[in-house]
């Protein structure tokens, strides 16, 4: 089973599959994607939560805060998992009864405690797959007469199509179903899990003769998780870490220049720029290949899947110039990128993962604890959200100036991280005209960055200093969050 950070918290826009309209899926049981962050919570004991903040101008009354929670409430995210009983069979979802009503904070926050704040909202509502709640909104007005609003969201319940899709359909008031299956089917019954247990017994099967047939994933010659060695036992491994975050804006218009200027697109500059961050913080050495992963929305019309997000890898090619690690070219990062999401569409990319994973979730939690020790995280992950829908830029009816996403793994130590051995992963989006940061007609793009690894990058304060480093090189000037 993949680390909890092998699927990302959101697809890319113009790589992969927009979040799509939604219609009933056909069974109301947990997907091994959803399994994937249900056991990272219930059996490795680091929660997946995925956060969305927007940054407003202006000052946004709670009460339209609570109007999108309220209708939020009536569609798909509102869900709880109800573990099954018996061994084989597949969890499955039950709606929720009640949602939480937005918090805000009693006080206002200065513009340069925003980051500090969206930190503490992860410790206001433990998420709790079995009795809930599994989402949450937070929201703060700012001494300069702004307003941020944080969506917190367990993996578990939504990927980042689920998510942004759910958001646009209840700023619109666009009733989803609820739940996967109707509310008035009959009861689950013990005798409906064995039946589960079965129909995952004979997939097993089925599936193992068919990875024997698909054969291994390609090797990629490329420095990455796995190559990385496992870390001695350190007197502070047992330390909660706060894993470094930086958040970091500038012009479209002048990411797009520099882009073109190493003959890219803005997807590959982010590539770039994730892998140079690794490069100046010492985690990878210059001349060498790097393993980036970059997810994809494999979400399509009608899919009210929790998480239907996948992903490739490329090798990105780095040199040293002038004594620094540098991606220079970004047409090689292009291609590939090109190449792989194709044989992914296409069906032609061997994909051995898929084919066991019906075996891989009906492993029991006791079983699967002492499997998952050895997980690791990406080296690098970069997911690209590309411009938002504009009714998810707007939802109160006020643009954002800023919209910023990451992952929260909650309560992982150093010691976890470290035997993880994760390097970074990092988001992007961008943001119609505002006005900040210098943007002019091309709007503000959004970079955020999350260092897993605490010896490297130890704090939030390195990592920025490294983003302003990385972006130097590339005529770029970021606005911190």
């Amino acid at each position: 089973m993949p680390a909890p950070e092998m699927l990302p918290s959101l697809p890319p826009a113009s790589l992969g599959a927009r979040p799509a309209p939604f219609a009933p899926e056909p069974t109301n049981r947990l997907t091994y994607d959803d399994e994937v962050f249900l056991r990272s919570a219930t059996v490795i004991g680091v929660p997946v939560v995925g956060q969305t903040a927007w940054r407003f101008p202006t000052e946004i009354p709670v009460e339209a805060v609570q109007d999108l929670v309220d209708e939020l409430a009536k569609g798909p995210l509102n869900r709880l998992v109800v573990r099954p009983t018996v061994v084989g069979a597949r969890s499955r979802w039950v709606p929720a009864k009640t949602a939480e009503p937005v918090r805000l904070h009693p006080d206002r926050i200065k513009p340069d405690q925003v980051v500090g704040w969206l930190d503490s909202t992860a410790d206001e509502v433990p998420f709790d797959p079995v009795k809930g709640p599994l989402w949450a909104f937070f929201m703060s007005h700012t001494t300069d007469g702004g307003t941020v609003v944080a969506y917190n969201a367990s993996h578990i319940v939504c990927d980042g199509g689920m998510k942004l899709g759910a958001v646009i359909a209840a700023v619109r008031r666009q009733h989803l179903p609820r739940l996967p299956a109707s509310e008035a089917e009959p009861e689950v019954t013990r005798k409906d899990d064995w039946r589960d247990a079965r129909t995952m017994a004979r997939a097993a099967v089925r599936g193992l003769r068919e990875a024997r047939k698909a054969g291994k994933l390609p090797v990629l010659e490329a420095q990455s998780s796995e190559k990385r060695p496992l870390p001695d036992p350190r007197a502070d491994d047992d330390v909660v870490h706060e894993v470094a975050f930086a958040g970091a804006d500038c012009p479209v218009e002048e990411w797009n220049a520099a882009a073109e200027r190493a003959r890219g697109t803005s997807n590959a500059l982010q590539v770039a720029i994730s892998v140079e961050v690794l490069l100046e913080a010492g985690i990878v050495r210059p001349g060498e290949p790097v393993k980036m992963s970059l997810p994809v929305s494999l979400r399509g019309e009608g899919d009210l899947r929790s998480n239907a997000t996948s992903g490739v890898s490329i090798a990105v090619e780095t040199e040293l110039r002038d004594g620094v690690g540098r991606v220079t070219d970004l047409a090689h990062i292009r291609e590939r990128s090109k190449r792989e999401f194709s044989a992914l569409f296409k069906g032609t990319r061997p994909d051995p993962i898929a084919h066991i994973a019906p075996l891989a979730q009906m492993i029991p939690d006791k079983l699967a604890k002492p499997l998952l020790k050895g997980v690791v995280t990406p080296l690098g992950l970069a997911s690209n959200l590309g411009r938002p829908d504009p009714d998810f830029v707007a939802p109160f009816g006020v643009a954002a100036d800023s919209i910023v996403f990451r992952a929260l793994a909650l309560g992982a130590t150093r010691g976890e991280l470290r035997r993880m051995r994760g390097g970074v992963t990092s988001w992007w989006c961008e943001v119609g005209d505002t006005g900040r940061s210098g943007a002019r007609d091309g709007g503000v793009c959004s970079f955020g960055v999350r260092a897993l690894d605490p010896d490297a990058v130890p704090d939030s304060e390195r990592l920025k200093e490294i983003v302003t480093t990385v972006y130097g090189r590339w005529g770029l000037v970021p606005t911190f969050w």
